[in-house]
C-alpha cells in the first residue's frame, strides 16, 4: 500500500503515529512504535513532531443516568459517540438525538461485530454480567480507552474472573476501572464530569497532538488534491496545530477552522492545483493590518502539500 492517507488510516488501526516533517529539505516521515513505514527518514532536529491520534469515539454500554450526562458532555464537545442498550424506554431519540443508537439485546451485541475504529469504550450497564461481558467484548478487540464503572469490589471480582478465563495482567492493567477520577462525585453529572476528565487526559496527554476523521482519510485516499494543514498557530486562530484541509478541483474535505482563513487557504491551494510538485509554507495574518483583515488577532502557518494517490 503506497497512497499516504491509506497507510495512515491502515498504521492508525493499531496505533498512534507520529510524523515528522522537515520544512528546510521538504521531506515528510510516518513512523510507528519507532519504526519508518511510509515517507522519508526524517534526521533534522529541527523537524515539526506531531503525534496523531484517530478521532474520538465514544462507545457506550448502557443508556442510563450516567450515560445521558455523559451524552450531554460529548455534544458539547463534538464528539462522536454510539450507545448501545436494550432498554427501549431509555434509548430513544428523545434523550440520545445526535448519537448513534444500537438498540437490541446484550446477548445480541455480544454476538455481533462493529466497525468502530479504535474507539473509546465505557461501561455503564444495568447489571454485573452485563459489565463483565462488554468487558470481555472489548478486551477482545482493538480500542483507544477502556473504562469499567463500579465499586472496587466489584470490579476486583470482575477482573479475577476474566483472569481465570485466560486474559492475562498486562490486558487487564489497561481497563480503567474503577472508571472517573477521583473528585468526590457523587450525581450522575458529576460522575460523567469524572469519567470525560479522565478521557480527555487520556487523548490529551501527547504533546503536539493530532485528531484525524478516519473517515476523512477514506474520503481523500484516492483523490488528488493539495493538503492544507496548521504547523504553527500564534493567539486566537481557530483550529489545532495539525488541523487539516483538502483541496480538489471540485470539492473540499475537513477544516483548518472556516471563515476567512479557510477561504483564504482554499484560494491558495486552487492556484496550485496544476503544479505537479508543491511543498508551500506560507504565513497568513488574522489582525486588521493582515493578509486575511480581521480583527481577532492572531497568526497561522499553513503548509501546502500535493497529495495523489500512487
Amino acid at each position: 500500500m503506497t497512497d499516504y492517507y491509506m497507510t495512515l488510516r491502515e498504521l492508525l488501526k493499531n496505533g498512534d503515529v507520529e510524523r515528522y516533517t522537515d520544512l528546510e529539505n521538504r521531506k515528510e516521515g510516518l513512523y510507528q512504535d519507532g519504526k519508518l513505514i511510509y515517507g522519508d527518514d526524517i534526521a533534522s532536529e529541527s523537524a515539526i513532531k506531531e503525534v496523531i491520534k484517530p478521532e474520538v469515539h465514544l462507545v457506550l454500554f448502557g443508556a442510563g443516568h450516567i450515560a445521558k450526562a455523559i451524552y450531554d458532555l460529548s455534544v458539547l464537545l463534538g464528539m462522536k459517540i454510539t450507545v448501545f442498550d436494550e432498554r427501549p424506554e431509555i434509548l430513544n431519540e428523545e434523550r440520545f438525538p445526535n448519537a448513534e443508537r444500537i438498540l437490541m439485546p446484550y446477548e445480541d451485541i455480544f454476538k455481533s461485530d462493529f466497525s468502530f475504529f479504535r474507539p473509546y469504550y465505557l461501561i455503564l450497564t444495568h447489571g454485573h454480567d452485563h459489565d463483565k461481558n462488554a468487558l470481555r467484548y472489548c478486551l477482545n478487540r482493538s480500542y483507544s480507552y477502556l473504562g469499567m464503572i463500579g465499586s472496587k469490589g466489584k470490579v476486583a471480582s470482575t477482573l479475577n474472573d476474566l483472569r481465570e478465563e485466560g486474559f492475562s495482567d498486562e490486558k487487564l492493567s489497561g481497563v480503567h476501572a474503577p472508571i472517573g477520577l477521583k473528585i468526590g462525585a457523587q450525581s450522575p453529572e458529576e460522575i460523567a464530569i469524572s469519567i470525560m476528565a479522565e478521557v480527555i487526559g487520556e487523548y490529551r496527554k501527547d504533546k503536539n497532538l493530532v485528531n484525524i476523521s478516519p473517515d476523512y482519510l477514506k474520503a481523500v485516499s484516492s483523490k488528488r488534491g493539495i493538503a492544507v494543514r496548521i504547523i504553527e498557530k500564534r493567539g486566537s486562530a481557530p483550529r489545532a496545530i495539525g488541523s487539516e484541509l483538502f483541496v480538489t478541483e471540485d470539492k473540499c474535505y475537513g477544516t483548518i477552522g472556516g471563515g476567512a482563513i479557510e477561504l483564504k487557504a482554499e484560494e491558495v491551494a486552487r492556484g496550485l492545483q496544476k503544479d505537479e510538485e508543491v511543498f508551500l509554507v506560507k504565513e497568513h495574518r488574522l489582525s486588521s493590518k493582515g493578509d486575511l483583515g480581521m480583527i481577532c488577532g492572531g497568526d497561522v502557518t499553513l503548509l501546502y502539500q500535493l497529495r495523489a494517490p500512487k
